[in-house]
């Protein structure tokens, strides 16, 4: 006989998922009942208007409220476990690229990443994408002018893409390479952000394991995706509400 796997709705009482952005860095916040990010330390001062830095930021769009939470996060953990699964099998059927595609096209709210490295084709995957949330990027290590043109000439493609250049020849270029899907999901890895990486991922040349463990999705975007972009940010360290 078989037996199903019980499910303890208690472990609800324990999913906390991100229900904010910080205006500066874009960091990943639980809550906002405290007035200084955790990650680039801006504070938000208190006005009559907003006494709480909550409704500040839902003015701007920097909420993060699902229609359906439940169903949402089922639809990215199937994701993730068909690409454990498919890695797992020597029969695999559903590479990596597979599952960042259909990710992609599930988001409903962002996308952030930072890579060294990006390709043509995932570029336009992301422009797809941001026709209806917003994309966030980090890119360094830009090798092809077509890469860099379709980058910076085309913007008007995609208006809710936003992507931050390093130049290859500074000496702080980020070298991390992660994919956050609406703080629920995360893929991380080796591979850069191109169509050979991701496709070499699927022969075992390459490591891209997805992430579904909400806490671990935030402490990962937090601290390699935050404070890079904090620092391409002109918001003042301290924000009147």
């Amino acid at each position: 006989m078989i037996t199903q796997q019980g499910f303890d709705i208690d472990s609800l009482l324990r999913f906390t998922p991100p229900g904010y952005l910080c205006e500066r860095c874009h960091a990943l916040l639980v809550d906002v009942g405290h007035v200084v990010c955790p990650v680039c330390g801006v504070q938000y001062i208190a006005t009559e208007k907003y006494p709480m830095p909550g409704a500040y930021l839902r003015s701007k769009g920097l909420d993060i409220h699902f229609n359906d939470l439940i169903e949402h996060s089922q639809q990215l953990a199937r994701i993730a476990r068909k690409t454990r699964e498919s890695v797992m099998s020597p029969y695999g059927t559903y590479p990596p690229i597979r599952a960042l595609f259909e990710a992609l096209q599930n988001a409903q709210k962002f996308v952030h990443f930072t890579t060294y490295g990006i390709s043509v084709l995932i570029l336009g995957a992301l422009k797809l994408t941001a026709q209806s949330v917003d994309v966030r990027g980090i890119v360094s290590g830009i090798k092809h002018d077509m890469v860099l043109r379709e980058i910076t000439e085309y913007r008007e493609e995609a208006p809710r893409m936003k992507i931050q250049l390093f130049p290859n020849d500074s000496p702080y270029f980020p070298h991390q390479k992660i994919v956050v899907i609406d703080g629920l999901l995360a893929f991380k890895g080796s591979a850069n952000l191109t169509d050979f990486a991701w496709r070499k991922a699927a022969q075992g040349r390459e490591v891209i394991e997805p992430v579904t463990d909400v806490n671990e999705v935030i402490e990962l975007h937090n601290r390699y995706f935050s404070p890079v972009w904090a620092v391409t940010q002109n918001v003042e360290r301290i924000v009147m509400i």
